[in-house]
Order: structure tokens, then C-alpha cells, then sequence
């Protein structure tokens, strides 16, 4: 049995290897030989405010493997772990210290679906958070769009400026600072929300005729980014897991009829079963997070595809 560090995680797959096994994940997903595990979570108030514990798992029959993963969130820190077992055999194959790999997971999940939602001529991206995931976030998008610029915006102008420090040293992109999100969002062809808000701010007239917009915080059921005006005026609204985003997403919930056809999975996009409208206003990704996601971080930790 082995066990990964974070630092292991860290020197080993990059985010556009994950991007890549995601997708060959979802396939398998679309030809009913992969599955999730459904969400479950818990959370308590706390000092700072809330935290919160997460369990989730997934199956991938073709790949050889089933994982399972907890971790607890605070406003004080955050840790996680991902147990990684052989789905013919039950042998366990490792356990991982699953931070630097959920930051992974997350980020593949937006480079998916920007991939394929996306306006092929893209160039541009509006990042809205400046917290742990919000490097990755930029780098997945980057993986399968040719960016000409970053604009990122954040509640302090401090968090903002540390991350576009980043994304110029670490991915050499050129980045602009918004002082709103109007001013970060004006046009943009992508953007990717990912706040702890805990009411929502990111309103439709904020978004460009055509934008693609992952919206990848508000986890908690009480949290929300998007007000209701955004997913009425969306023309495609994808998920990861259906069953984990109807039931976790106070968005999905409050202003999302459930009536089949309303909601499409991202291995659906993939496969090619629903796709990007020609001319849509506005397509999003609602992502919660699911356990294929981190299925197909562990393919690559235990050296399997692609």
C-alpha cells in the first residue's frame, strides 16, 4: 500500500493531465461503467463561522479502481484525505493526502467544461475568489483555451493582487486587478466564480451575451453565488454529479425547475450526447464536486491512464 504527500501529489499529475483523465472518467461514466458515490456532508457553526464535513465516493469499473474521500472544512484550514482501493479485488492501493488533489479535481472539472462550452475563439478569463482553488482554476481554463488575459476579482483587493502575482510568476499570463465584478466580468467570454459567498452577487446582466461560466463555489447548501436572474437566463446549464447538485445547490433549488432535460451532466457534454447551443446567452457549469473527479486524480497516482 502506498501513501502520497501532498508534496507527492504536488510533483506529480498537472492539471491538463487531469483535465485529460477526467474525460476518459466521464466516458466511462456515459457507457455505464463508472459511477459516483452519492455527496454526503454535515455542517456546525463555528467561531469564524462555519465548517463542515464531506464524504463522497466513485467506482470506475474500466479503470480498475474505487476511492473514497472525507475532509473537513474551516474557516481556520482544511484537510482531506482519498482512499484508493482495486475495484476487482479490494485490495487497498493507497491512501493520499487529498488537498493539493482536490484543488485538481475541482480545477479538471471547469477545464472540462470549458473545453466544451466554451467559444473556441475565447481568449479571455474573469475569475471571481482568490482562495485556495483559485490558481488551479486558471490553469485548467488555460489548459484548453489560448488566454490572452486574466482579470481577477475578489472581496479584498490584498487576496486579488497575491493571486494575480501568481498567475503572472508561476503561469505567465497577463492579469488585470478589477475593483468590481462589473468591471471584472464586462465582456469576458469565461468566467469562473469561486467565492464562499454565502448570498449571491454574480447577477445576468454582469455576464456577456455568449459568456461560458463556471460557477464552482457555494458547495454548502446555504451558500449561493448566482442570483436567480443568471440560471433564467442560461441556455444549457451542465453538472458533475445531478443527483449531488439538486440536493446540495441552494442555486439548482431555489430557481431551477426539476423537470427532466433542465439539467445536463458533464458526461453527457462529453460524449457528445448534448452540446454547446449554436448562439446561447449564457451556458454554465454548476459544479459541486463528485467522487469520479477525484477517481481520475488517483488513475494517474497509481500510474494508469492516460
Amino acid at each position: 500500500m502506498r501513501f502520497w504527500t501532498e508534496a507527492d501529489v504536488r510533483s506529480g499529475p498537472t492539471v491538463s493531465d487531469v483535465v485529460d483523465a477526467l474525460e476518459q472518467v466521464l466516458v466511462d461514466e456515459a457507457e455505464g461503467t463508472a459511477w459516483n458515490v452519492d455527496k454526503t456532508m454535515s455542517a456546525w457553526p463555528v467561531d469564524a463561522g462555519r465548517a463542515s464535513a464531506h464524504a463522497l465516493g466513485a467506482v470506475d469499473r474500466t479503470a480498475g479502481l474505487a476511492i473514497f474521500k472525507t475532509w473537513v472544512n474551516t474557516p481556520a484550514g482544511a484537510s482531506a484525505l482519498m482512499t484508493v482501493f482495486g475495484a476487482d479485488d479490494g485490495a487497498t492501493l493507497g491512501v493520499a493526502e487529498a488537498g493539493t488533489a482536490g484543488t485538481l479535481r475541482t480545477a479538471a472539472a471547469s477545464g472540462v467544461a470549458t473545453r466544451h462550452l466554451a467559444d473556441p475563439d475565447a481568449d479571455e478569463l474573469a475569475l471571481l475568489g482568490a482562495g485556495r482553488q483559485a490558481l488551479r482554476q486558471v490553469e485548467a481554463v488555460a489548459a484548453v483555451r489560448p488566454l490572452r488575459r486574466v482579470r481577477v476579482w475578489n472581496r479584498t483587493v490584498a487576496g486579488a493582487e497575491a493571486l494575480a502575482g501568481r498567475v503572472r510568476d508561476e503561469l505567465h499570463l497577463d492579469v488585470d486587478v478589477a475593483g468590481t465584478v462589473e468591471d471584472a466580468t464586462r465582456d469576458a467570454p469565461i468566467v469562473t466564480a469561486v467565492t464562499r459567498a454565502e448570498e449571491p452577487f454574480l447577477r445576468a446582466d454582469h455576464l456577456a451575451a455568449g459568456a461560458h461560466l463556471n460557477a464552482v463555489g457555494a458547495i454548502l447548501p446555504t451558500h449561493a453565488e448566482l442570483l436567480p436572474d443568471v440560471l433564467a437566463a442560461t441556455s444549457l446549464v451542465v453538472v458533475d454529479s445531478e443527483p449531488n447538485a439538486r440536493r446540495g445547490s441552494r442555486e439548482l433549488r431555489e430557481h431551477l425547475d426539476d423537470e427532466p432535460g433542465s439539467v445536463h451532466t458533464l458526461a453527457e457534454v462529453v460524449v457528445g450526447k448534448v452540446a454547446r447551443p449554436a448562439a446561447p446567452r449564457l451556458t454554465v457549469f454548476k459544479g459541486m464536486g463528485m467522487g469520479l473527479s477525484d477517481l481520475a486524480v488517483a488513475t494517474l497516482l497509481v500510474g494508469g491512464r492516460p
